[in-house]
């Protein structure tokens, strides 16, 4: 947890800064992660680890007050931006305050891979489900173009670094099988990020991984060459890609 902590207490202002100047850009990962989501009115939903709420907002976006949203984020400083109708909980992801069986769902994007160590996190999870509640995760794989930008671009431009440890092609069906879930669905998707030209995209890219040892056109040559650019209609696509799976808890 503390890579998690150390990260985010750096740079989460300089993320929230991104997503709030081009809210738009990653909304294909959101929607992939939301789209599995099983959720209905009255119901108990947490984000973990929920950053400045991208994930929850969402959630309201969709489902206004109809259901309860619960946001645990361990940096206190991350989560300053967060929307104040949400219960907020600067907590560890492996020991969250809230009882057993408490939750319906569990919604968890791309913040894994800051963990060395993710089973107790699993175990957690599984213990805040109800019997029968959902999870549904996403996160960066390893061996991808992401994973291989990551690591390598940002790990060399950006303050303390960038050492994420990726998830395998079984660990979310055999990790969570583990931990009590059965697993549904464990899949690569395409989610492409989207700008309206090169710079946008360089600039969002360069403030939201703190790539301050590169300029922003480099920032985006850099993901041309690693991850991937397309033209589209309006703008650029950049080929980004997660590992999804969505699991229930067991009884």
């Amino acid at each position: 947890m503390n890579d998690y902590q150390k990260t985010f207490n750096a740079r989460g202002h300089l993320y929230n800064d991104a997503m709030s100047a081009q809210p738009g850009a990653r909304e294909a990962e959101r929607a992939a992660l939301l789209d599995r989501a099983r959720m209905n009115p009255g119901q108990r939903v947490m984000d973990a680890p929920a950053g400045g709420g991208y994930v929850a907002d969402g959630v309201r976006a969709k489902l206004g007050d109809q259901v309860q949203l619960v946001c645990v984020e361990p940096c206190a400083r991350f989560s300053a931006a967060m929307d104040a109708r949400y219960h907020v909980l600067n907590e560890p992801l492996d020991s969250v305050s809230l009882p057993d069986a408490s939750l319906d769902v569990i919604l968890s994007l791309a913040g894994l891979h800051h963990l060395d160590d993710r089973m107790p996190v699993y175990r957690e999870w599984a213990r805040l489900l109800r019997p029968g509640g959902q999870l549904v995760v996403a996160d960066v794989g390893a061996g991808t173009g992401t994973a291989r930008f990551l690591n390598g671009f940002v790990n060399r431009h950006t303050p303390g670094g960038h050492h994420g440890i990726f998830i395998s092609e079984r660990e979310f069906s055999e990790h969570l099988a583990v931990a009590g879930f059965f697993v549904e669905e464990d899949s690569m998707q395409n989610v492409p990020w989207r700008f309206r030209d090169r710079e946008g995209l360089g600039s969002f890219c360069h403030t939201l991984f703190n790539t301050s040892r590169a300029r922003p056109e480099a920032v985006a040559d850099a993901l041309e060459t690693t991850v991937g650019l397309q033209r589209k209609p309006g703008g650029l696509a950049l080929a980004w890609q997660l590992r999804y799976a969505s699991a229930w808890r067991q009884a």
